[in-house]
C-alpha cells in the first residue's frame, strides 16, 4: 500500500462526508429495498451519467466514453460474471441508449430515480431520495465510471479515499482527473 495519499484533501474530505452522510434506519431500509427491487447484487460497477443540469458546464462525455472501463472491469471478471451495471443518472434516453448500444450488459436503474431528476421534479421530496439511493448504491459498486467535473462523482471519490488506498482501482473519471473546487 502506499504511504502517502494521492489527494489528502479528498481523504479529509471523504471522513467529513461518510459522517455527515450516515443515513436514519428509515432512509437505510429505503436504500436496501432499491437495491432488492432492481436486483442490485455484488460483484457489480456503477456508472454515472450526469446530463440535465452539466450542459455549459463541462463538455459532454458520449456513453461510449464511459463503457470501455466498464468492459475492462469484466475482461478481468471470471468468465460467467454477469454483465450487469447500476446506472445512475439524470436523463431517461441515456438508459435507452445504452441498452440499444450495449446488448450484452444488463444495466440497472431505478426508473422512478431517473424521472425524478429532471429539471421539474428535481427539488421534491421523491427525488432527493432517488439521488440519496444512487450515492449510497454507487458507494456499494465494486467499480464506478463516472466524470469527476461531477458533484456526485467527487462525493462517491472523496468517501471511497476515506476507505481505502488506491482509489484508482476503483474509480474512472471519463472526463478529467480529481480537483477540489
Amino acid at each position: 500500500a502506499p504511504s502517502i495519499i494521492e489527494f489528502p484533501i479528498a481523504w479529509y474530505a471523504g471522513h467529513i462526508l461518510q459522517y455527515i452522510y450516515r443515513l436514519q434506519p428509515s432512509m437505510e431500509d429505503h436504500v436496501r429495498a432499491a437495491k432488492e427491487n432492481i436486483g442490485f447484487v455484488q460483484p457489480i460497477p456503477g456508472m454515472h451519467v450526469r446530463r440535465t443540469d452539466k450542459k455549459g458546464e463541462a463538455p459532454y462525455q458520449p456513453v461510449e466514453a464511459y463503457m470501455p472501463s466498464i468492459q475492462l472491469y469484466f475482461e478481468r471478471k471470471e468468465n460467467g460474471t454477469a454483465k450487469r451495471v447500476y446506472l445512475a443518472t439524470d436523463e431517461p434516453a441515456v438508459v435507452t441508449e445504452l441498452r440499444t448500444k450495449y446488448p450484452d450488459y444488463t444495466f440497472l436503474t431505478d426508473s422512478g430515480t431517473v424521472s425524478g431528476a429532471n429539471r421539474g421534479s428535481r427539488y421534491t421530496a421523491q427525488a432527493h431520495l432517488g439521488i440519496i439511493t444512487d450515492i449510497k448504491l454507487l458507494l456499494s459498486c465494486d467499480f464506478v465510471v463516472c466524470t469527476l467535473s461531477s458533484n456526485i462523482c467527487r462525493l462517491v471519490y472523496e468517501v471511497q479515499n476515506s476507505r481505502m488506498w488506491n482509489v484508482n482501482e476503483t474509480l474512472h473519471s471519463a472526463d478529467h482527473n480529481y480537483k477540489f473546487w
